[in-house]
């Protein structure tokens, strides 16, 4: 499950970010529907740094941890029992986003952003994997967190 929803992740972040590079011209703005003017569109814009533009000179450094943090996915789906289909998901995501961005460095030294919610930095899909991955992997320990709470409560009543 995990490596499907990573290869899906990969491919669509790649398809759309080769979409922009040969349609778009860097710093173009495309307005995707005149409702929409003020709030989204998209801008081909690139980032050497990390999210929103953070540490521009850190590319090396972010490949490296983009390689660690898939090593570390991957091992840890290894550990993973049962379906736990939620949690594989959110995982492949985070490694799916990781990856499609860590091929943009490899292959230009930057990643290609185009996404423009205009009260938020320019992102791409790569970057809205690893969000929701992110998120839903935070949901899934805090119900965690509450389910276990509440089983110690009735364990203590007992």
């Amino acid at each position: 499950m995990l490596y499907y929803i990573a290869v899906i992740s990969i491919t669509l972040d790649q398809y759309t970010k080769h979409l922009v590079r040969g349609s778009i011209e860097y710093g173009e703005i495309v307005m995707i529907h005149p409702v929409l003017r003020d709030i989204f569109d998209l801008t081909y814009t690139t980032n050497t740094g990390a999210a929103f533009g953070m540490f521009q000179s850190g590319g090396r450094v972010f490949a490296a941890v983009a390689s660690v943090v898939i090593m570390a996915i991957m091992y840890f789906n290894l550990t993973l029992f049962g379906e736990q289909i939620w949690l594989r998901t959110a995982l492949g995501l985070q490694m799916g986003g990781a990856v499609g961005n860590l091929i943009d460095r490899i292959r230009f030294g930057m990643v290609t952003d185009f996404l423009h919610l205009h009260y938020w930095p320019i992102f791409n899909v790569a970057d809205s994997c690893i969000t929701v991955g992110v998120v839903m992997l935070a949901v899934f320990m805090l119900r965690e967190v509450r389910s276990e709470r509440s089983g110690s409560s009735a364990q203590e009543r007992v």
